[in-house]
């Protein structure tokens, strides 16, 4: 081998060195950022809270096809955390109406195997795998310093994807089966998402199962600190378009979720207002 030669060599194993390196140090950092998430999640059950959805599909220079506006309240029961609708389009739900939707949703819960379907749509059923993480800078957010990470998943059909499936996996992957990159902005101090967003999620996250093809749609959560210094879902977003088998269509869709109260605090649930707030 001439010198240039093994000077080539040298310098390309240093790189895979270097390169090694830097892909064991940000798994091991996302996988404190992951354990943070789980915490995160499992502290959902602790609280009741209010929630706003709103949903607005408009087609070209048409007014909105669909559009709603909706509110909840979550409470816990048994262990499951319900949703109880309060009002829908500014009207408020019959006492007896609101009890069917809590029946309806308590016992749909009790049969999940996996987690529940806050979980789901607030994105912390998807499975994060290490070796698939790449940093991507910096970022302000919100006034805070964050990293940006950027996660490539394994794609539907790949031929890693063959591991055992579960009822879990059938759903999450019929949510995110296109996704091809999810972004995070991550406080590096305190290891915790601020905001993640999933490029091209299916059209279950969307509540309206009339739509036919997506084109496009990306959808975030975004995590802050409303009581405790505990982090928990504020808004999960999601925005685009889709067709039908006549025109394509824009969608913005949103949840805001506030008033959090801890569970294990007497609360009175305001039905004539838009909060949960504690009993005094």
């Amino acid at each position: 081998m001439t010198r240039s030669g093994r000077i080539g060599s040298t310098l390309a194993i240093a790189l895979i060195g270097i390169l090694a390196a830097a892909a064991t140090d940000i798994d091991q950092f996302m996988s404190r950022v992951m354990q943070n998430r789980r915490i995160d999640a499992e502290r959902l059950r602790d609280y009741v809270f209010s929630e706003k959805e709103e949903l607005d599909i408009k087609g070209p220079r048409i007014a909105a096809i669909e559009s709603f506006r909706r509110e909840y309240v979550w409470f816990v029961r048994d262990g499951y955390l319900v949703r109880s609708p309060v009002k829908i389009n500014g009207v408020k739900v019959s006492k007896e109406e609101q009890a069917a939707a809590e029946e309806e949703w308590f016992e749909r819960e009790k049969k999940r195997t996996h987690g529940n379907s806050l979980d789901r749509e607030a994105f912390f059923g998807f499975k994060f795998e290490p070796g698939r993480y790449l940093f991507a800078g910096e970022q302000e957010f919100e006034g805070r310093k964050a990293v940006v990470v950027e996660y490539y998943p394994v794609m539907s059909g790949d031929e890693d994807r063959g591991r055992k499936r579960d009822k879990r996996d059938d759903d999450l992957d019929t949510l995110f089966e296109k996704t091809f990159l999810v972004t995070m902005l991550i406080d590096p101090e305190e290891h915790q998402i601020l905001r993640i967003t999933f490029d091209n999620v299916g059209l279950d996250f969307i509540p309206a199962r009339w739509l036919v093809r997506i084109n496009d749609i990306k959808a975030s959560m975004v995590m802050d600190k409303p009581v405790e210094g505990v982090w928990l879902p504020r808004e999960i977003s999601a925005y685009g378009s889709v067709s039908t088998a006549t025109m394509d269509l824009s969608i913005q869709y949103s949840r805001k979720f506030f008033a959090y109260a801890r569970s294990d605090v007497k609360v009175k649930l305001r039905f004539d207002t838009d909060q949960v707030e504690p009993a005094k």
